[in-house]
């Protein structure tokens, strides 16, 4: 599906890409209506994917499986899922949490929801560490946000930090939303955005910028004669770097998700969940992970997973295989 640019064509600096469905996690998938990576656009700062989901019956079930070079972070409007990793981490993300897991050089989680739970609905974002931010050691950060409202916007922040003007029908006011401790690369921003009809946000950014949009619409703007407007789970994004932008929400209101950073700067070389410098080492994250001693060793081992032995909804496999390696050279994601 193709980018809709805003009003000035070919010279538009903000664009929507609409969603494409994929579906998630082998024998059990949850499908996810999915706009990062596109083929016009692979990253949003250092966002690299970027998955809506629900609402939906809580039939979640990823089995273990593993990543390299980048983190994971989910975030709920409603419903319950469990997450355990390798790191030794074991506990329930629910609405107003979330984690941001990292996964060094390299990690194993399992995620999944109870079938007598609340309906599953929320985002999963994947960010990506470039280069000369791939020091971190595998982990998970967990944080409790909490809502501020500043005039006709409720905000949490989840990753960065958030301050503005808040304006409308009436002017605007200057509004500070907080922030995260969550260390994220490039300067990462995630916010749930909960805007009133004609609710206005003007945020000062120095970064790329794009908006999830969970329900109704919101138009995202960096200046005049460049704007564009997204419905439910499209993704509207600037071109590049902008000083500013502005979110003003449709007539039925808008939640959201806002994301910002600085540009990744980098081609991403990425197969499946595994991200390294060059083939080889992507060839060598997936070989460890297909052999038992190796996949222990450099992954961990993922404990509290219901697996074959758990209730007869789950997924009955202790793992999630990885793809073979293609035939032909692996290529990079272009920088874009």
């Amino acid at each position: 599906m193709g980018g809709r640019c805003g009003t000035m064509g070919d010279m538009a600096t903000i664009v929507v890409l609409e969603p494409r469905d994929v579906p998630l996690g082998g024998y059990r998938a949850i499908t996810v209506r999915r706009t990062l990576p596109h083929i016009e656009r692979t990253s949003v700062g250092p966002f690299i994917f970027a998955d809506h989901f629900g609402p939906t019956e809580p039939a979640m079930d990823v089995a273990p499986h593993p990543h390299t070079h980048l983190a994971t972070c989910t975030w709920l409007f409603s419903g319950r899922v469990r997450h355990d990793d390798s790191a030794g981490h074991h506990l329930d993300v629910v609405p107003g949490d979330t984690v941001l897991m990292v996964a060094g050089n390299g990690i194993a989680h399992s995620e999944y929801s109870w079938p007598d739970g609340p309906d599953l609905h929320g985002v999963q974002l994947w960010l990506g560490y470039p280069t000369d931010e791939r020091h971190a050691d595998r982990g998970l950060h967990h944080f409790t946000t909490r809502a501020v409202t500043h005039g006709g916007v409720t905000a949490r922040v989840f990753l960065g930090g958030l301050s503005g003007e808040v304006g409308g029908e009436v002017g605007g006011v200057e509004a500070d939303f907080g922030s995260s401790p969550i260390p994220a690369p490039r300067r990462a921003l995630a916010a749930e955005l909960r805007m009133e009809p004609g609710a206005a946000l003007t945020v000062p950014l120095g970064r790329e910028v794009g908006i999830l949009v969970d329900s109704g619409s919101a138009e995202l703007a960096d200046g005049p004669g460049s704007s564009a407007i997204a419905g439910p789970a499209a993704l509207a994004h600037s071109r590049g770097v902008v000083s500013e932008a502005t979110i003003t929400a449709g007539d039925d209101g808008a939640v959201l998700i806002l994301l910002a950073g600085d540009p990744y700067g980098e081609d991403l070389l990425m197969l499946w969940n595994f991200v390294g410098e060059d083939e080889s080492a992507v060839r060598s994250a997936r070989e460890d992970w297909e052999n038992a001693e190796t996949r222990a060793t450099r992954f961990g081992v993922v404990e509290g997973y219901p697996g074959f032995d758990g209730e007869p909804t789950r997924a009955q496999i202790d793992r999630i295989p990885a793809p073979p390696m293609p035939s032909v050279k692996l290529r990079p994601r272009r920088n874009k």
